[in-house]
C-alpha cells in the first residue's frame, strides 16, 4: 500500500498529483530518449540541469515527502553506515567489472594491463563526481522519494532502477549495468538519505565500467585531448 501523507481532502489529492507530475515527466523523459538517441554528452548535462532546477523549486515539497518514511531516528548518524553499504557494494561491482575487463579486452594481458593502469581514470573521477552527484539528486531524491508516497518501497527501488537504466538508452550494456547499480544506490538512500557516497560509488563504478571493459578514454573525450 501506498503512504497516505494526512487526513484531509488536501492529502489524500496529493498521491494523485505525484502520478500526473511523473506521468508528465516520464512523457516528455521518453520523448527526448526516443528523438536525441544519438546525442553529444552536453546534451544530457544540459537536461540534467534542468531537472536540477525543476527539482529545487519543489524543494520544500520534496523533503516533506520524505519525511514521511523516514527509516531512521533523529540525531541517528548516517554517513558511515552509508559510505560503509555503498562502498561494500561498489568492491563486489569492481569485482564484476574486473572479471568482465579480461572477457571484453583483447587476449594479451598487456592490453588488459593497460586498461587498468591508465592514470586519467583519477582525472575521469574527479570530473565524473559531480555529474554523479547530479544523477543521484535526480534518481533519488526526487524519483524514490516520490515514488515511495505511492507504493511499498521494493515497487519504488524497482523502478528507480528502471527509470535509471532507460535514461542511458541505447546504450544496452551501460543499461544493464545501471539498472543493477540504480536499484543498489536506490535501497541505500531510502535508509541512509546520504548523497555523497552514492555518488562515489556512481563516479568509480562509471570511470572502471568505461576505463577497464569498454577500454574507453573518458577523459581524453570530455577534454578532447589525446
Amino acid at each position: 500500500m501506498g503512504i497516505e501523507i494526512d487526513g484531509s481532502a488536501a492529502g489524500k489529492a496529493a498521491p494523485r498529483a505525484i502520478v500526473l507530475e511523473l506521468l508528465v515527466v516520464a512523457v516528455l523523459a521518453a520523448a527526448f530518449l526516443v528523438v536525441f538517441q544519438a546525442r553529444p554528452g552536453y546534451i544530457d548535462v544540459a537536461l540534467a540541469v534542468v531537472a536540477v532546477a525543476f527539482i529545487v523549486a519543489g524543494l520544500r515539497r520534496s523533503r516533506r515527502l520524505w519525511e514521511l518514511h523516514r527509516p531512521y531516528a533523529p540525531g541517528e548518524t548516517r554517513l558511515l553506515p552509508a559510505s560503509a553499504a555503498s562502498a561494500a557494494f561498489t568492491l563486489v561491482a569492481l569485482a564484476v567489472l574486473l572479471a568482465a575487463t579480461f572477457v571484453s579486452a583483447p587476449a594479451d594481458g598487456a592490453a588488459v594491463l593497460e586498461r587498468l593502469s591508465n592514470p586519467r581514470i583519477v582525472g575521469a573521477f574527479v570530473l565524473y563526481l559531480p555529474w554523479a552527484l547530479l544523477q543521484q539528486f535526480v534518481f533519488q531524491f526526487y524519483l524514490l522519494g516520490r515514488l515511495l508516497v505511492l507504493m511499498p518501497v521494493p515497487g519504488a527501488v524497482a523502478i528507480t532502477a528502471v527509470a535509471f537504466s532507460l535514461v542511458h538508452f541505447p546504450r544496452v550494456p551501460v543499461m544493464v549495468v545501471t539498472l543493477v547499480a540504480g536499484a543498489a544506490w536506490a535501497l541505500i538512500y531510502r535508509r541512509y538519505r546520504m548523497l555523497l557516497p552514492l555518488a562515489v560509488s556512481h563516479a568509480l563504478l562509471g570511470s572502471a565500467l568505461h576505463y577497464w571493459v569498454f577500454g574507453r578514454d573518458l577523459l581524453g573525450n570530455w577534454l578532447g585531448v589525446r
